[in-house]
C-alpha cells in the first residue's frame, strides 16, 4: 500500500517550519503544496532518517515572478524536480520557508510508493462510470509536443469550472502551460507546480499513490476524475496515439462495465480512448507506481484526501 500524508492547516513553528509529515519508511516522496494565489515562496525541505534529521535542502521557488525548481541535496536527502530520494527509509517530511509568509500555504502533502510487486486487480461487471470530462489536445500550439500535464489538469479545472459554476477554473492549455513552466526543469511536467497552480485557483490539489484501477474507480464513483502518470514501448498498449512514451498523462474519466479504463488522453486524435484494463494498469503501476494527480474544490478535500489514504 502506498503512503500518504496530509496537513491542512499547517501548523508552524516560530522557526517557520512545518508540522512533520509522516512517511513510515519510504525511500522517495513526492511533496506538494498548496498556497494562496499570489503567493512568493521559497521552500526547503528535510527529511527524518533513523536517528537524526537531514540538512536542510532547496525544494522550489514558488510565485508570481519565479517558479523554478531548486534541486537542493545533502547528506542523505536528493532532489530531482518533484522527487525527493533519501539514503535511508525516512520517517517523516518538514517543509521550512526560508522567503515569504508561510500563512499563505493552506495545505502540505507528502506521497510515496508502495513496495509491493505489481498484482492485476479484478474487473468486476458493474454497472460502468463515465464522467463528462471536457476533451482538450495537448497539440495547442505549433511545435509543442509535451504539454500532457498542463492539458490533463485543465480537463479537471474545465470539469469542475462547469459543475460549480466557476468561471476562474476555466482556463485554457497555454495558461495553464504557462502557470506551470518550471524554469530550470524547462518544462510543464512538474508534477508538483501542476498542484501548485490547481491550489493557487482555489482547489485542494496533491499526488497520490493509487494501489491499482480498483482503488482509482472509488475516486470516480464520487465524481473524482483523476489524471495518471504511465508510460509504453512499442506494442505495449493497444491503440495507443503515440509508438513510445517515457512518460505520459491523461484524464482517467470512467470505467467500462467490464472494467476497461476510459481516459481523455490529449495526444488520442479522437481524446476518448478506451485502453485495455490489463495493459495500461501494468504500465501505470509499473510505469510511476500509480502516480496519480487528485484535484477537487475544497467541498470534496476531506473525501478525497480519505480516499488516498486508505
Amino acid at each position: 500500500m502506498a503512503r500518504f500524508a496530509f496537513l491542512s492547516p499547517v501548523e508552524w513553528s516560530d522557526e517557520r517550519i512545518s508540522t512533520p509529515l509522516p512517511l513510515r519508511g519510504a525511500v522517495s516522496a513526492v511533496p506538494t503544496w498548496n498556497a494562496d494565489g499570489q503567493a512568493a515562496l521559497t521552500l526547503d525541505l528535510r527529511a527524518r532518517l533513523p536517528g537524526a534529521w537531514t540538512p536542510w535542502v532547496p525544494l522550489a521557488a514558488w510565485g508570481p515572478g519565479e517558479r523554478r525548481s531548486l534541486n537542493g541535496s545533502a547528506e542523505g536527502i536528493a532532489l530531482d524536480t518533484d522527487i525527493a530520494s533519501f539514503a535511508e527509509p525516512a520517517q517523516a517530511l518538514q517543509v521550512r520557508v526560508r522567503d515569504g509568509d508561510p500563512r499563505a500555504i493552506r495545505a502540505l502533502a507528502a506521497a510515496a510508493p508502495g513496495e509491493r510487486n505489481y498484482l492485476a486487480s479484478r474487473q468486476p461487471d458493474e454497472h460502468s462510470v463515465d464522467l463528462i470530462v471536457p476533451e482538450r489536445s495537448q497539440y495547442v500550439k505549433e511545435g509543442e509536443r509535451g504539454w500532457c500535464s498542463p492539458t490533463a489538469l485543465s480537463m479537471l479545472l474545465a470539469f469542475y469550472a462547469r459543475r460549480f459554476e466557476r468561471g476562474d477554473w476555466q482556463l485554457d492549455v497555454e495558461r495553464v502551460a504557462a502557470a506551470v513552466y518550471d524554469a530550470r526543469y524547462g518544462g510543464t511536467g512538474n508534477w508538483a507546480f501542476n498542484m501548485a497552480f490547481a491550489g493557487s485557483l482555489g482547489l485542494t490539489a496533491f499526488v497520490a499513490y493509487l494501489d491499482d484501477f480498483e482503488h482509482a474507480r472509488r475516486f470516480l464513483r464520487q465524481a473524482m476524475p483523476l489524471v495518471i502518470s504511465y508510460s509504453w514501448r512499442s506494442g505495449e498498449l493497444d491503440g495507443a496515439p503515440l509508438e513510445q512514451s517515457d512518460g505520459h498523462l491523461a484524464v482517467l474519466r470512467g470505467m467500462t462495465s467490464h472494467g476497461d479504463p476510459i481516459l481523455n488522453d490529449p495526444a488520442h486524435p479522437r481524446m476518448r480512448a478506451i485502453y485495455p484494463r490489463a495493459q495500461l494498469e501494468r504500465l501505470w503501476m509499473e510505469g510511476s507506481r500509480g502516480l496519480t494527480y487528485v484535484v477537487v474544490p475544497h467541498e470534496l478535500a476531506a473525501a478525497a484526501v480519505g480516499l488516498a489514504q486508505r
